[in-house]
Order: structure tokens, then C-alpha cells, then sequence
């Protein structure tokens, strides 16, 4: 039963037909967008990506890139009569779609606001109750859950999907006459429908990963019926772009070494934009000397980088200067934006060519930036300004987004980079770590070569 993914015991296709058998079923079309929880609390919404345990987006994440821009757009969009409805204790689950392709699928359309209301959580329960996520969706004006089929199946469907589940993959065509996953689902389920979600008329989905199964009233239960077929999208994020990320940190940490990061005039009142503007300044300085050096650096820019969604946010970046530099060069951009996301808490785990001393050198440069943060926040003002934050990020944004179609997010370009690239292995020993004395540029620096539930 290698189409199942399978859950605790249930092990066989006819004991997963008898748990189908008789049952009030919710049967949708799985979609892959970014998954959002947005939360209202009486006063601005808070948007959490990817999970409901994670922080919400704050002022940095915005300004780090453009990937967030229309939801944060439209939610702050929204009248007061809609607000007033909402409970703030809920949160809602959303697919968030930038732009035609956020993940591992390609749609030939973008839903309403670009948003899909999947499932509300209350407290710790995910409710999948369509009428309700319907009302939901109606009144947020996104879709809703792509629901294929509501109610009892009947024994000629049960029949056909365990025969389908007991249907060795090379023999699927053959069988059913039929290779595309979704236009077989669809045609059982409910074959008035005559295209798969997201699609042109008549047009179903070819590398639909899977549909999912829940009993209605039971939310706790949920099934997945995977294509055999679908393919996952392979993104590039090779060791090359590791060590350059890398290597890229280690440049400007050496930098940090050489000033008094406490000379700098911070005015802003929030922590993110006090951070922001501290990175700015030093970028500036570090510019300014190494401009030359810096552009005639051969290094391959990430692909996904070239997306606009994944571009800095100059309008939240308030020193103009440092937006000339990035208006300036994409290379010098992608400096920037590396720099912007690395710099602004301490790191667990070497990447590229960190090591473990490297590693302690930056955590000790991460919190010497932190104090002087701390020391520059206006206590009496910060409490009721961060309460703000967020809801005043329309009064700063312009928007300026041409939709593309591929690509992943990288929200946190660090954690990116150590998940997937991991970090090279250093022989035993004392580190040498590369050093300038004041004043001198980075002439040596091209020669740098470290040693080297579901079912």
C-alpha cells in the first residue's frame, strides 16, 4: 500500500475502506501555497509563517523581503465593520499565494487576495468545519478550502480507491486508463467538477501531491491518499552559495572588529528599526571602503534571489543612503539583505566555513550589537510604539510587485543555509581567523581560502 503514508497501526487499504465506510466525509484537493496563521487582537493582525508555534513577523522580517507584501497589504486593508466580527482569540490558517507558484506546484491562476482560509484554530483545536470556513472566507473575501467531496461514500467509490490503493504504480494506466492523479479523484468524487483547483477550465492538475481525508466532526482524523507520481521541485542550494553566504558574514564580522559600533546616532524607537538603522550606518562605513572590492567579487547570486518577493523592502529601509547602494547593484543587494537577516541574534550551529571559534566570535559581535541596541531604546515610548508596529506598516508601504512564478522561501537565510548546506569539517586546532590591521583594505581577500499524520 505504498500510496498511503501510513498512520500508527492502520497498516492495509481494507481496514483504511472500513474506517471510510458509513462516515460523514470532508474530501479536498491539497493545495501548496505558504501556509500563514493570521490573528486579529482588537488592533492589528499578527501574522505567523509556516506554523502557529512560530513568532509572528515583525518589522525586520517585512524589510528583509517583499514575500509577505500583499497580505500584510490586504489584511491592513480591511474596514472596521470586518475587524469587529472577528474573535481574538482565533487564529486563522491561510495558503498565502505571492504569486502562481510558492512552492514545489505550478497553478495557472491565484486565488482571490491571494488567499485560501484552509482551517480556523481555536485554542489548541484546528476546526474543519467548511460551512463555517465558508461564512469565514466570505467575510475575509479569500477562497475557501477546495473541497472535492462532502458526505457518505458510496461502495462503488470505497471500491474503486481500494482498488486503486492495491494498484502497483507502473500498472496505473493500464488499469484505469488514466496517469493524472487528480482527473482520476476528481471524476470519482465528483465528476461535475470539470477542472482541479487553481486550473484553466478543464484542466486538472498534473503533479497534484495528494488529497486529503478528514471525518467530518472529528477533525482529530485525517487521511492522505499520496500520487505515486508527483514529482517535488529540486531547489539549488548548493555548498557554493553556503560558503559565499558564509563567507559574506565573515567579511563584515572582520569589519565590526575594527569600529566602535557605539558611535552610530540611533533615533528609531523599536528594536527592529533601531537594528535596522545600526545595520544601515555600518553598511555604509563598510561601503565606503570596500565598495570596489565588493564588485569586482565573482560569486553566483542565488536564483531565488532574482525573484522580486525576495527582494529587500527599500521603502523600510529609511536611510537613503544605504538604498542607493542597493538600488545600486544586485550583488551589493544580496549583500545587504545577508548581512540585514544574520546579524541580529546569535547563532547555534557553524555553516559554510564557520567553525565552532568562528561561530563564538560572531555570537560575542551579535551581542555587543544587542546592548547597544538595548541602551538606545526609548523605554517610556517603545511599549505603546511596538504595540503599533505592525499596523502601521501600511503608512509606510508603496507597493511595487510584479508577480513571478517559482521559487522558495527563506525567511531566515541562516537557518536556510545550515539546514541544507550544513558546515564543512575543520581539521583540528587553532583557527585562523582572517585580520586587517585599521585602515587597510580587503585586497587579500579574493585569495582567502579557508580549508576548505497522516496515511
Amino acid at each position: 500500500m505504498t500510496k498511503i503514508a501510513k498512520i500508527k497501526t492502520l497498516d492495509d487499504s481494507t481496514e483504511f475502506i472500513n474506517i471510510l465506510k458509513n462516515k460523514e466525509l470532508l474530501i479536498y484537493e491539497d493545495v501548496q501555497g505558504s501556509k500563514i496563521f493570521v490573528n486579529w487582537d482588537g488592533n492589528k493582525f499578527s501574522i505567523k509563517p509556516k506554523s502557529i508555534k512560530n513568532d509572528p513577523l515583525n518589522f525586520l522580517d517585512l524589510a528583509i523581503q517583499k514575500f509577505y507584501n500583499q497580505a500584510f497589504e490586504y489584511l491592513h486593508s480591511l474596514p472596521d465593520y470586518i475587524t469587529e466580527l472577528m474573535n481574538t482569540k482565533w487564529w486563522f490558517c491561510f495558503e498565502y499565494f505571492p504569486d502562481s507558484q510558492p512552492a514545489n506546484i505550478q497553478y495557472n491562476r491565484i486565488p482571490k487576495n491571494n488567499m485560501i482560509l484552509t482551517c480556523i484554530v481555536k485554542g489548541k483545536k484546528y476546526v474543519y468545519d467548511y460551512e463555517e470556513l465558508s461564512e469565514y472566507s466570505k467575510l475575509f473575501e479569500v477562497e475557501p478550502l477546495p473541497v472535492v467531496f462532502k458526505g457518505e461514500l458510496s461502495s462503488k467509490q470505497l471500491q474503486i480507491i481500494e482498488l486503486y490503493l492495491n494498484t502497483n504504480e507502473e500498472d496505473l494506466k493500464f488499469i484505469f486508463d488514466e496517469d493524472n492523479f487528480a482527473f482520476f479523484f476528481y471524476k470519482i468524487l465528483n465528476a461535475k467538477i470539470d477542472r482541479s483547483f487553481l486550473m484553466g477550465e478543464d484542466e486538472f492538475n498534473e503533479n497534484l501531491e495528494k488529497i486529503v481525508i478528514k471525518i467530518d466532526g472529528k477533525s482529530k482524523y485525517s487521511f492522505e491518499i499520496l500520487n505515486p507520481l508527483y514529482k517535488k521541485m529540486e531547489l539549488v542550494n548548493n555548498s557554493e552559495h553556503v560558503e559565499i553566504y558564509s563567507l559574506i558574514l565573515l567579511r563584515f564580522l572582520e569589519f565590526i572588529q575594527l569600529i566602535d559600533i557605539t558611535k552610530y546616532k540611533l533615533s528609531k524607537v523599536t528594536k527592529e528599526e533601531i537594528y535596522i538603522e545600526m545595520i544601515s550606518d555600518m553598511f555604509n562605513e563598510y561601503m565606503k571602503n570596500n565598495e570596489k572590492n565588493l564588485l569586482q567579487w565573482d560569486f553566483a547570486i542565488p536564483s531565488f534571489f532574482k525573484e522580486d518577493k525576495f527582494k529587500i523592502n527599500i521603502d523600510l529601509i529609511s536611510n537613503k543612503e544605504t538604498q542607493e547602494y542597493i538600488k545600486s547593484d544586485d550583488k551589493i543587494e544580496y549583500i545587504f539583505k545577508c548581512i540585514l537577516s544574520s546579524f541580529n541574534k546569535e547563532k547555534k550551529k557553524p555553516v559554510g566555513i564557520f567553525t565552532d571559534t568562528t561561530l563564538v566570535l560572531f555570537n560575542s559581535v551579535i551581542s555587543k550589537i544587542s546592548i547597544v541596541i538595548d541602551k538606545n531604546l526609548k523605554i517610556n515610548r517603545e511599549y505603546e510604539l511596538q504595540k503599533d508596529d505592525l499596523k502601521n506598516f501600511k503608512d509606510y508601504f508603496k507597493l511595487k510587485y510584479d508577480v513571478d512564478s517559482s521559487g522558495d522561501m527563506y525567511p531566515d537565510m541562516y537557518d536556510e543555509f545550515e539546514e541544507e548546506g550544513g558546515s564543512k569539517k575543520k581539521k583540528k586546532g587553532k583557527e585562523k581567523i582572517p585580520h586587517k590591521k585599521k585602515g587597510e583594505d580587503f585586497e587579500d581577500w579574493d585569495d582567502f581560502d579557508p580549508k576548505k499524520e497522516t496515511l
